[in-house]
């Protein structure tokens, strides 16, 4: 287990515990449209900031899943907590299906935004921009390779001009964190592998809006394992906007009430 601990900025309310991971590039603050609508008198809400973001560590590694879930498994031993519903946003999925394959006895159920799966590497030329979704983050990665100031650049601006994005933070501090995370947290095949055999109930929420996902590896995943896996979609994008917060409020609600 991962020798890193991280911050725990949150942590509310009473009942069964619910573990918020974020994105990329985000911190624990991504959450708060989410937060403002959660009734707090039937489950305990606990967000932290993941390694190499906000508040966290930000140690000299390659930060794949394994660094990331290894450092939550550690954080949730240290607060004694097992058996527990994880949500993930965007790289925050990747990252809670790599715990619960892991770390089985950590994870009861999984409610996963947005979720990045990539089942093969996406093709290149003109068909990716075509099919923008097959290789958007694969795209990022060409253009942080080029230029990394740019999507710096870009984190700065939406933090400082977009209301509806929150915790967003590509800063120098940040970006070996993102840089790394990108390529090897969100681009890999295991994550799609992992939520192929998952033995837990997941729900995969896709907003219609959503250009960073590839829906029809998520077609394949509840295909491939109807037992577990659902697929919920909603109208929103792939950001946590206030509209979004409320529908994954809800969302997670039910899905702490169903355990």
């Amino acid at each position: 287990m991962s020798k890193y601990v991280l911050p725990v900025k949150i942590d509310r309310g009473t009942g069964n515990p619910v573990l918020l991971l974020h994105g990329l590039g985000n911190n624990h603050s991504s959450w708060e449209f989410v937060l403002e609508h959660l009734d707090y008198s039937r489950q305990r809400v606990i967000a932290v900031d993941l390694l190499g973001f906000g508040d966290a560590l930000k140690p000299d590694i390659q930060y794949k899943l394994e660094d990331h879930s290894s450092a939550i498994a550690a954080t949730l031993k240290s607060l004694g907590l097992e058996n527990i519903v994880v949500v993930g946003h965007s790289m925050g999925c990747n990252i809670a299906l790599d715990l619960a394959t892991r770390y089985p006895e950590l994870v009861r159920k999984l409610v996963l935004f947005g979720a990045p799966l990539y089942r093969n590497a996406p093709r290149g030329g003109k068909l990716r921009s075509l099919l923008r979704s097959e290789g958007l983050y694969f795209s990022m990665f060409e253009l942080v390779q080029r230029s990394p100031e740019v999507i710096q650049a870009g984190g700065q601006l939406a933090e400082e001009y977009v209301p509806f994005v929150r915790g967003m933070e590509i800063t120098e501090e940040t970006w070996p964190a993102y840089r790394k995370s990108l390529e090897n947290t969100i681009m890999q095949f295991d994550s799609y592998r992992q939520a192929c055999s998952l033995e837990i109930p997941a729900v995969f929420v896709n907003g219609i809006f959503d250009f960073f996902i590839i829906r029809g590896n998520t077609n394949r995943v509840q295909l491939k394992n109807r037992k577990h896996v659902r697929i919920k979609h909603t109208r929103g994008p792939h950001e946590l906007t206030p509209a979004q917060g409320r529908v994954a409020a809800r969302i997670i609600s039910k899905a702490v009430r169903e355990v």
